[in-house]
């Protein structure tokens, strides 16, 4: 039965990424345009520019940029939104300054972290950091903070101490939380990282489609498009995995 369920949802995907295909064809077929190239085309060069190690290795920056961004929000997050959760006076001190900053556009900092931290990976990886932080922090702060008391009265008469509420109360709780917020800053990070990547920088996938770009080679932007995409589409594929291995009980 489980079998016949998973068989399913591959069809469905399947189907799902057939359409796709099939109004790039049409569009590009009624377009008949030099910069949108056939989905065979731009699939055959995907193939060449990987095996020639070129676009592997942007995609492979790109990667770890990507997977350091959410590694450096993600932590602190973690551990000041379960804090201002269970601590009013901590989410009054919190809460604020989370509020001010949030709105601003950070990417409009990038001169300014550039100057800072350099033209290096580090400083593409703060500014991603420093976005998706925020969603990371209030997202597992009001999860916490919609645990009923009641459960942590029941883990206090068993015995449970601060750890014991960590690990058996309030990270299960989140659990849902954190797995909601890491799809959306997936894309925001990726979406993000591809900008910073245009400026004064030659490594990352945004460089990579930008040059495919100004030299109108148009097949291997769009080839950079599809990896881009395709890397999307397997972050998120392991996320929901992850999310079923971890997180049985949303289920």
């Amino acid at each position: 039965m489980q079998f016949i369920w998973r068989e399913g949802i591959m069809i469905k995907k399947g189907l799902s990424l057939f359409i796709l295909i099939f109004l790039w064809y049409l569009l590009s077929l009624l377009a008949q345009k030099s910069f949108l190239p056939l989905p065979h085309i731009v699939l055959l060069t995907l193939v060449k520019e990987i095996v020639s190690g070129d676009l592997s290795r942007h995609l492979g920056v790109s990667l770890l940029r990507i997977l350091g961004a959410q590694l450096a929000a993600f932590i602190p997050a973690l551990f000041l939104g379960i804090g201002a959760g269970r601590n009013k006076t901590m989410d009054s001190l919190l809460s604020p300054m989370v509020y001010f900053l949030f709105p601003i556009p950070k990417i409009a900092l990038l001169p300014i972290i550039l100057l800072f931290l350099g033209l290096g990976n580090l400083s593409k990886i703060f500014l991603v950091a420093l976005i998706v932080f925020f969603q990371y922090y209030l997202n597992i702060r009001d999860g916490v903070t919609a645990i009923n008391k009641k459960y942590f009265d029941s883990m206090t008469s068993l015995g449970g101490g601060s750890l014991m509420n960590l690990t058996h109360l309030i990270l299960p709780a989140v659990m849902p939380c954190i797995y909601s917020t890491l799809r959306l800053t997936l894309g925001t990070s990726i979406a993000v990282l591809f900008l910073a990547e245009t400026f004064a920088t030659r490594s990352g996938i945004g460089w990579y489609i930008m040059d495919a770009w100004g030299r109108i080679s148009y097949n291997e932007m769009f080839a950079g498009i599809a990896a881009l995409s395709l890397t999307g589409l397997l972050l998120m594929e392991m996320t929901s995995w992850s999310e079923k291995r971890f997180s049985p009980w949303n289920f």
